[in-house]
């Protein structure tokens, strides 16, 4: 099973340097953030980080419930010790 799982990683991974490869071109005019022109950025860069940044908050906000459930599940096992 681990060679299947780092083959895929594997294949995942080419297909994310091909799509880098194909996509490496400055856009037309430079990104914009808050009225200042940020440096132009390839294509494929903008995208990666993009995707970064989407991976990040969706780990993060996973985190965030996780730790919810815990503090739920402990505060109802406090409530019914005492009993």
């Amino acid at each position: 099973m681990s060679r299947l799982r780092g083959l895929i990683i594997f294949l995942l991974g080419v297909l994310l340097a091909l799509f880098a490869w194909q996509n490496w071109q400055p856009p037309n005019p430079p990104v914009r953030l808050l009225g200042y022109e940020i440096l132009p950025l390839p294509q494929g860069l903008i995208i990666y980080l993009c995707l970064l940044l989407g991976f990040i908050g969706g780990w993060l906000a996973r985190g965030v419930r996780l730790r919810k459930k815990r503090r739920a599940a402990a505060s109802g096992v406090q409530k019914t010790e005492p009993y």
